[in-house]
């Protein structure tokens, strides 16, 4: 089995799937509902399917090199040492604190059986042999197996809270944005974070590099929320924005950022804030929407496109409504 560090090889490319009115299919992890989250089967899982994105966690590795994973450590539930096990303990192992060889050994192909991670993605198939793939190696499936005008739409993995689990996000906006111009790959990508200031200097530094604005706001004082709506000062994932100085508002915040795109969560959408954000031309992309009743909510809302594990299903809602041909070969 080849290992994150090979190059795939060429085969037949799925056309990405556009509907007149260009909604967008954004696979989740490539297709974390499908087949194991950030790894190469993933990816070609998602390219197969036809999707318009495949989105992606990086991170930089103790010898420099940006890998893909989306927590800032190894998960006891994805990973398995070379005798098999699921033998991740407490304290996790940062990734910022491992090399890529010593992300080699463990195998992120499979959900430990009975976890509540596997119980979440129940039709998730195993891949034996995954392993946390370099971005590098991402971007040469992506380029063999990915028809333009599909996109990768690359998540800075920050925490403005906790610092010290990763690179500061200026370097690693900046190293991710080198990459994606030395593989030639930047005019089809795009750059998402939670941390603002992350997509600021993407804008900085790559001011036509596409960027979007992540955002969640929970239900109480108790849960996470990233833009603090009605407390005193910015809030600290917003890279120095107050919302409160743009009356509360998360698209006028975004667009006076100099964004052009918004991910809410799916919870924190509703007609009137989408209708404020088209006004204002930015576009509109909730994650993560698995459930088709959600799916079809959101469409009939008028978003411009969807991230899901489940980029099948989202088809499927799709075609059922007319809005969409398929994947097709070439």
């Amino acid at each position: 089995m080849c290992s994150a560090l090979c190059v795939p090889a060429p085969r037949l490319v799925a056309q990405p799937m556009r509907s007149a009115r260009s909604f967008e299919i954004i696979g989740h992890r490539g297709a974390a509902g499908l087949a194991p989250e950030n790894t190469l089967a993933a990816f070609r899982r998602a390219c197969a399917l036809g999707v318009t994105g495949i989105e992606l966690d990086v991170h930089l590795s103790a010898d420099s090199v940006l890998v893909v994973h989306h927590d800032y450590t190894l998960h006891p539930d994805l990973t398995r040492d070379s005798s098999g096990a699921y033998s991740i303990a407490e304290p996790r192992p940062l990734l910022r604190a491992l090399s890529v060889p010593q992300l080699q050994r463990y195998d992120v192909g499979q959900l430990r059986p009975g976890s509540d991670y596997a119980k979440r993605h129940p039709l998730q198939q195993p891949s034996e042999g995954e392993r946390v793939p370099t971005l590098a190696a991402v971007i040469a499936l992506f380029k063999a197996e990915c028809a333009p005008p599909t996109r990768l739409v690359v998540e800075i993995k920050t925490d403005p809270t906790h610092p010290e689990l990763s690179a500061p996000p200026a370097l690693l906006a900046e190293r991710t944005i080198a990459q994606l111009r030395d593989h030639g790959v930047d005019d089809r990508a795009q750059i998402i974070a939670f941390d603002w200031r992350a997509v600021m200097r993407v804008q900085q530094i790559a001011p036509t590099m596409p960027t979007s604005y992540l955002t969640f706001e929970g239900r109480d004082s108790t849960d996470w929320n990233t833009i603090q709506i009605g407390r005193p000062g910015a809030a600290i994932w917003m890279g120095g924005v107050d919302v409160d100085a743009h009356g509360g508002s998360v698209p006028r915040a975004i667009a006076a950022a100099g964004g052009k795109h918004w991910s809410p969560h799916l919870r924190n959408v509703t007609a009137e804030r989408l209708a404020e954000a088209h006004a204002l031309g930015l576009r509109v992309y909730p994650w993560t929407v698995d459930d088709p009743a959600d799916m079809k909510a959101l469409i009939a809302m008028g978003v411009d496109g969807i991230t899901t594990d489940r980029p099948d299903l989202l088809r499927a809602v799709l075609v059922a409504l007319g809005r969409e041909q398929g994947a097709r070969s070439r």
